[in-house]
């Protein structure tokens, strides 16, 4: 599988489940978090289509093709119940919980850059790894106004 594809695929799926999380909120605040985050997500995935214009990224592949996690194939009541289940009832427990999520595909990232041999491949997954930890940086400095703010 080409990382690219990859990569796409996994952002796409993480601004999908945001943007559901979203919709199941009845909490003007937590729902406009969530939208936003899922409008970072588009950014980040605009990005990488733009790096697969180019030829020396484009066509790299994954010498494993990872399993896709169980959280991204849920039915939509599954979605809602993320929230309670999380108990994510205010601004701080959103942004916990998207950081957290942010967390998990970042060490997806890692363990896929970890078990890869091909030079090339680290190369792109380290981009990768920039480009999530700006991310999960970017979401921490809001989540750290959002609690001295409450």
């Amino acid at each position: 599988m080409k990382i690219l594809d990859f990569a796409i695929d996994v952002e796409r799926a993480e601004q999908d489940l945001y943007l559901r999380l979203a919709d199941c909120s009845a909490d003007r605040s937590i729902k406009s978090i969530f939208q936003m985050i899922a409008a970072k997500e588009m950014v980040l995935v605009e990005k990488l289509r733009g790096l697969k214009c180019d030829p020396l990224h484009r066509e790299q592949e994954l010498s494993r093709t990872p399993k896709a996690g169980g959280v991204m194939r849920r039915r939509k009541n599954d979605f809602c119940e993320l929230l309670d289940q999380n108990e994510v009832r205010d601004d701080l427990s959103s942004y916990d919980f998207i950081l957290r999520t942010e967390q998990l595909v970042y060490n997806l990232y890692v363990n896929l850059k970890d078990n890869e041999t091909d030079s090339g491949a680290q190369s792109l997954l380290d981009l990768l790894l920039n480009e999530k930890r700006q991310e999960i940086d970017r979401i921490s400095t809001l989540y750290d106004v959002a609690r001295v703010i409450q």
